[in-house]
């Protein structure tokens, strides 16, 4: 099995939850940021739209208990994974790739699976659907140019909402300090 990989991704090894986190899966869950949790049993995974919220979770998961990085500079519990790039470290136990999902070749979402196993099913967040992901719709603005391509429109519970001026389509993102 395999797990979807979107925007930037922390990758979890299910192991390291059960055996390191104080409280186990049971707290894992609470400490939750969002609902994006998907896992195949092996890995799993929480995505995030900014590396802002991406650091602060790795963080949480570090006072948990939780390892990102070993002396080697090679990834221990968990490894942090970006959409089009894959892992941002080393990591031995984790393969990175594309697959197509619902067995469909125009729809092509990245993935995360634990070597050896074969990236067969995909293991998406509970309601996620292609024709509304980032996987079919996602645009990397750099920040220089965010200001530039992107038009704030307003709030909604905590999330800026912004137009791109060039394709009329709307960005959400974490709310961001003015």
């Amino acid at each position: 099995m395999a797990v979807l990989i979107e925007g930037i991704s922390v990758v979890i090894r299910c192991r390291s939850i059960v055996e390191k986190v104080p409280g186990g899966i049971a707290y894992f869950m609470r400490m939750l940021p969002n609902k994006t949790l998907r896992s195949d049993g092996e890995l799993a995974c929480v995505h995030f739209v900014s590396p802002h919220e991406t650091r602060s979770y790795v963080e949480a998961l570090s006072g948990m208990g939780l390892r990102y990085k070993g002396d080697d500079g090679a990834a221990v519990d968990l490894v942090v994974v970006d959409q089009m790039h894959g892992p941002m470290v080393s990591c031995d136990w984790l393969g990175f790739g594309c697959a197509d999902w619902d067995d469909d070749p125009r729809q092509p979402v990245a993935v995360c699976f634990a070597p050896p196993a074969v990236k067969a099913k995909v293991m998406a967040p509970e309601g996620w659907r292609y024709a509304d992901s980032l996987s079919a719709n996602g645009k990397f603005v750099a920040g220089v140019d965010a200001s530039s391509n992107l038009v704030f429109l307003r709030q909604d519970d905590g999330v800026d909402v912004f137009v791109d001026r060039e394709t009329g389509k709307e960005f959400f993102l974490p709310k961001l300090k003015r």
